[in-house]
């Protein structure tokens, strides 16, 4: 490819050894590389890249590139302004640093008109009018995962891209499952056709030279088998975004091996999440010390504190349940079953997905089962799952929520506490 053919005219590689030296490094790794060759080769380019990899970084520099060649157009979209700040503060870094001149710098309206003639834009996908009719040489959307739908590209920004000849678009996020449009991006750019308008590439951690071992040791051990498969080694993982790996099998009858009321090799515990306009869920779960069995289950929709209170009172009488662990958050609730019914509960702890880290090693570990008295319990498990929406990791509340949060309010709060307890 000769370099008048080239999508960009300003040599990249030049440009990168010239970065701040606070950026860390003179040379781009291999899943920046592949960004730049993706885009050269195609005009739709979707850039599948695990965490610190440097993505947005290396967008940023792509940015500037085609801003230092006069009259273009360079946009970035993102789910909200928040998360699209992140490239035009670095590209803001990048015309500061090389002193470029600009005629107009709105920090507000998300515009920086350059000397040359060039413009800057920064867009959010959920303001659709403004996308409407905005011509550009290099469009950039970033987390494009995160956006519920393409229909942001489709229908208000990819007729823009005609306007000028040899435009291009770069999708850059981390898999969201492969219930999004983003993996039928990804799987049409895994097109053999060299003349196929469309590519795709997927760069996990080790891309990146300058990623320690220690930290992704680290991160292996804080984050959920599923969640580092699909942040650090961008899986599109299976299980669209479900949180807990359970099979029918975790599913039984298991009075027939002794997990009944009044064994003394057991705990009994439960966990109560309160629901005010949402349902109640009441799990009892039974532990020898290692194995974890949820043996009951119940959920009211309607009903007042009374109802809600005369059925733990029957699950106290069967089970001889020894903690009740609460959300901290009905506080007033968890006051008027201590003094009218003589139900007494413990504040649960609330780190979400600590929690649920917890739960799932002993789902992998076939350390957490559900007895078939528990199987609405089990169900709203199997449902559970991750929003495909957010960058940082957070369930969706719908109604399988509330069994999730009784379920490990008891289990991870009892787990800690007992941790303590041994450490003291």
């Amino acid at each position: 490819m000769s370099d008048k053919d080239r999508f960009f005219k300003i040599p990249i590689a030049a440009l990168v050894k010239k970065l701040p030296p606070k950026f860390g490094f003179t040379k781009l790794n291999l899943s920046q590389q592949a960004m730049v060759d993706g885009l050269e080769d195609h005009r739709f380019w979707v850039h599948i890249s695990a965490r610190r990899t440097g993505k947005s970084i290396c967008a940023a520099i792509l940015a500037l590139a085609k801003l230092l060649e006069p009259n273009s157009q360079v946009v970035v979209v993102a789910p909200n302004y928040t998360l699209s700040s992140i490239i035009w503060e670095y590209v803001v870094e990048l015309i500061e640093h090389f002193q470029l001149e600009t005629k107009r710098f709105n920090q507000k309206d998300h515009v920086i008109h350059l000397e040359n003639n060039s413009t800057f834009r920064l867009f959010s996908a959920n303001n659709r009018t403004s996308l409407v009719g905005r011509a550009m040489h290099l469009l950039i959307i970033d987390e494009a995962a995160i956006i519920p739908d393409d229909e942001y590209f489709t229908r208000d920004l990819r007729p823009a891209l005609s306007t000028y000849e040899g435009s291009r678009a770069l999708f850059i996020t981390t898999p969201r499952g492969k219930k999004n449009y983003i993996y039928e991006y990804y799987i049409r750019g895994q097109n053999d056709d060299p003349l196929s308008d469309w590519g795709s590439g997927r760069y996990p951690w080790h891309v990146n030279p300058g990623l320690k071992q220690n930290d992704i040791d680290d991160a292996r051990r804080t984050l959920s088998e599923a969640l580092f498969a699909q942040e650090y080694l961008c899986d599109f993982i299976l299980f669209e975004g479900q949180i807990y790996k359970l099979k029918e099998d975790h599913l039984q009858d298991y009075s027939k091996q002794g997990i009944i009321p009044g064994s003394n090799r057991l705990t009994f515990i439960a966990g109560l999440d309160m629901g005010f306009r949402d349902a109640t869920a009441f799990v009892v779960c039974a532990t020898d010390g290692t194995n974890w069995w949820v043996v009951d289950s119940y959920s009211g929709s309607e009903g007042t504190t009374d109802t809600h209170a005369q059925e733990i009172l029957k699950f106290q009488k069967i089970y001889n349940i020894d903690s009740i662990y609460i959300d901290t958050a009905a506080q007033q609730t968890k006051v008027d079953l201590a003094y009218q019914y003589d139900i007494v509960c413990t504040n649960a702890n609330k780190s979400v997905n600590d929690g649920i880290a917890c739960l799932q090693v002993l789902v992998a570990n076939g350390q957490l089962l559900f007895d078939e008295k528990a199987r609405d319990c089990f169900e709203s498990l199997m449902g559970y799952r991750w929003n495909p929406k957010t960058t940082e990791p957070k369930p969706i509340h719908d109604d399988n929520s509330h069994y999730a949060d009784a379920l490990r309010y008891a289990i991870y709060t009892y787990t800690m506490s007992s941790a303590m307890s041994i450490t003291m």
